[in-house]
Parts: structure tokens; C-alpha cells; sequence
């Protein structure tokens, strides 16, 4: 790429009014202000507000560079005459997608030049390029330490903390899912349940290989790129992270654990020292993040990165609680005491590793901030997606 790939200029953020908690439109108005810290003049549009269309219309007609998405929105816009807008104004458009393709599958297999295909996680993006290689490439872009700055005050000492651990996580009853699985037609309600059970400690790298071996011995050959194996992947995937995340809350409800999110109603929260407080968006969570000591995730079935809410703790210097995987193993390897499997006494023992030993907890977590900050800050993904998007003279299929 020439140099000039890095040179400012206008970048259009395609936003949806809504998401979970608020976290879609949070990180794109973080992105914004990194842009425009390195000079680009930023454009927000949000495309379910009254006069939206103008806005776009307005905002597409001065030129731009690319325009940015997340997990789809404003991916798949058309014109009046159903092609693609992004083609019709001769503007990039990148997609960085949160989520494996088998959410909205068919925003994956649009093939065109103008639509550049992204994902958070590099484990998803290998799926898409094996199973939709619509243009040819896909990029995946870690979303990355945030900027310090967003936490005010932190990074607070250990004494001016509340002592305690913060889960935010959605969270379901897997006894209703299973429920709705037993109503299936054989053989998918035996490949659900035998795959949820052989998946349960794995990723969704494996999804594939597992349910295909066990669909064979009835007869069915999946294909990677068919509703129905995107289904199957979408329903064990949706399981297996909900009963996860059951057995993480079951299992701290003795320590001091303030969990946020819906779909707890059926933990028992009586007589332990874990706390229900309900849901929380983007802005509440940025501010109460740097009080606590650490932030218990687990992370959604990918093994080549770690959650948002680890990167976001390193940044407020808060200790990540996580399950281990290849990533956090290789770039976060002084933090591996506080990482577990998903077992009852790894759980534990991760917990109690933070609250035994708080401020070492803490020193640990800040020399990893350190480390990582230079390679995988948000910044740093973002300048890679400035260049990324630019490649609409390569991103394209040789043949069709």
C-alpha cells in the first residue's frame, strides 16, 4: 500500500440507536475519537433515527474514505434499485463483526468490492474465509486496549477499591433451552444434545468437525456454508456459552461478586456474598469498572483472542478473571493465575488467587498492560482498519 493509505480524511460511523447494554454504539464512539485524535474528520450517522436518510445522503455525497459498521449494521444498505449503496458512492465499507458468521449469516456472503468483511476475532474470520470467501479476504482486527482516559481516576490503589469482583454478562436457564431442543425431529434433537455435551469444553473452531462426525452415522452430510449447519452451530454455540457462564455465577456465589446483566432470575441468590444488580449499560459500567479489584469474563468460544471486558480491565487496570485459551497463555501469561478452566476448582481457585493477594494481583496486571498496550491497543486496530479499508482495488474475487 502507498503511503498516502494513511493520510486523513473523512470517515463515515454507521451506528444502530440500540444494542446490548449500549456496548456497539460505545465502541464506535470510541473509534471516532481515536480517528480524529489522528486527524480524520469523523461523521456519525445512526440509522433508525427520524431523517436518517438525509443525513446519509448528505454525509455519502461529500466523499469519504470508508465508512465503518459493527456486526452488520449498515453492511447490506441498498439503493433504490437494490444495489448495494456502498458500490453506488464508490465508498468502503468495513464490517467489523463481533459475532461468528452463523449470527445473520447471509451479511457474511455479500460479495462485493465495496463491502470489506471484519471480525473481532481472528478464530471467526478464519470460518468465513473457509465456508464464505465472498471477496476473496477477510480481516480480523482484536478490538484492543482502550485509552486509559475513558476510566476517570484509574488507575486507583488497592485500598481505594471496593474488595470486590464484577461479572457483566446475559445469562439464561439452559433447562428451557434444552426444553425447546427435546421438541426437535430426530436426528437433530440427538446431534444438539451430543454435540453441546462434546463441545462444552471446546471452541467453535471444532463446531464443525464434531457435528459433522456426529450427523454422519444418520445419514447427513453437513457443509459449513448450509442453513442448517449454521443453525446447528448457532444453537449449540448460544448453549454451551449460557451454561458456561451458569457455572461461573453457581460457583462464585461465596464471593464477593457484584454480577450485572438479565437472564439471572434463576440463580439462587440467597445467603452468599455474590450480588444481583441488574443490567447496566456502556456508561455506567466505564464508570464503576476501575473501583473494583477484578472483572470475571468468559470468553465466547474463540481461542485466538480474549474478550472485550479482559482488554477493557487491563486498560482500567482492573485483574481479568478468564477462562485460559491459547491467547491469554501466550500474551498474558503473568495473569494465568488468575485464568481457569470451566470446572467448579479452577473457578475457585482463580477467585481466590485475585482476593489472597490483591495489590501483587494488581502489579501484575499493570506490567501486562504495559506489554500488550503497544501492540494491541484499540488505536493501533483502528490504524490497521484505516488501511484495510482502503484496499477496495484488491478486495475481490480472481474468479467468480
Amino acid at each position: 500500500m502507498p503511503e498516502t493509505a494513511n493520510k486523513p480524511g473523512r470517515i463515515l460511523l454507521l451506528q444502530w440507536s440500540g444494542s446490548a447494554y449500549d456496548s456497539l454504539r460505545g465502541f464506535l464512539r470510541l473509534a471516532g475519537e481515536e480517528f480524529a485524535a489522528d486527524g480524520h474528520e469523523v461523521h456519525t450517522v445512526v440509522i433508525d433515527h427520524p431523517g436518517w436518510q438525509d443525513k446519509l445522503n448528505a454525509a455519502v455525497g461529500g466523499g469519504a474514505l470508508f465508512a465503518l459498521g459493527m456486526s452488520g449494521v449498515g453492511a447490506d444498505l441498498t439503493t433504490g434499485d437494490k444495489h448495494l449503496l456502498w458500490e453506488a458512492v464508490k465508498i468502503p465499507f468495513f464490517d467489523w463483526n463481533c459475532d461468528h458468521p452463523c449470527y445473520f449469516p447471509n451479511r457474511h456472503a455479500i460479495r462485493n468490492r465495496y463491502l470489506l468483511h471484519g471480525y473481532v476475532f481472528p478464530d471467526h474470520a478464519r470460518y468465513a474465509m473457509r465456508h464464505f470467501n465472498a471477496n476473496g479476504s477477510a480481516c480480523f482486527l482484536h478490538m484492543g486496549i482502550p485509552p486509559r482516559r475513558i476510566f476517570a481516576g484509574a488507575p486507583l490503589p488497592a485500598r481505594a477499591r471496593n474488595g470486590r469482583i464484577v461479572f457483566t454478562k446475559s445469562g439464561a436457564d439452559t433447562n428451557s433451552i434444552e426444553a425447546r431442543w427435546r421438541s426437535f425431529v430426530p436426528p437433530l434433537r440427538e446431534l444438539v444434545f451430543a454435540a453441546a455435551e462434546e463441545l462444552y469444553h471446546r471452541s467453535t473452531a471444532d463446531f464443525l468437525e464434531v457435528l459433522g462426525r456426529l450427523a454422519e452415522p444418520h445419514g447427513l452430510l453437513l457443509d459449513g456454508n448450509s442453513e442448517l449447519t449454521l443453525n446447528l452451530i448457532r444453537e449449540v454455540d448460544t448453549y454451551v456459552r449460557f451454561r458456561r457462564a451458569s457455572l461461573v455465577v453457581d460457583t462464585v456465589l461465596r464471593y464477593p461478586v457484584d454480577v450485572y446483566g438479565t437472564g439471572w432470575e434463576h440463580i439462587d441468590w440467597s445467603g452468599g456474598s455474590a450480588a444481583y444488580k441488574g443490567p447496566a449499560d456502556w456508561n455506567r459500567m466505564t464508570t464503576l469498572l476501575p473501583g473494583y479489584l477484578g472483572c470475571l469474563s468468559t470468553n465466547p468460544l474463540i481461542d485466538e483472542s480474549v474478550h472485550d471486558r479482559s482488554f477493557f480491565a487491563l486498560a482500567a487496570n482492573v485483574v481479568p478473571v478468564a477462562d485460559s485459551n491459547a491467547f491469554s497463555r501466550r500474551h498474558m501469561a503473568g495473569l494465568e493465575r488468575y485464568a481457569f478452566r470451566f470446572e467448579p476448582q479452577s473457578i475457585r481457585a482463580a477467585v481466590e488467587a485475585l482476593l489472597a493477594g490483591p495489590e501483587q494481583a494488581l502489579e501484575h496486571t499493570e506490567a501486562a498492560w504495559r506489554a500488550l498496550d503497544p501492540v494491541f491497543a484499540m488505536r493501533e486496530s483502528l490504524r490497521r482498519l484505516a488501511v484495510y479499508a482502503r484496499m477496495v482495488a484488491t478486495n475481490a474475487r480472481c474468479a467468480p
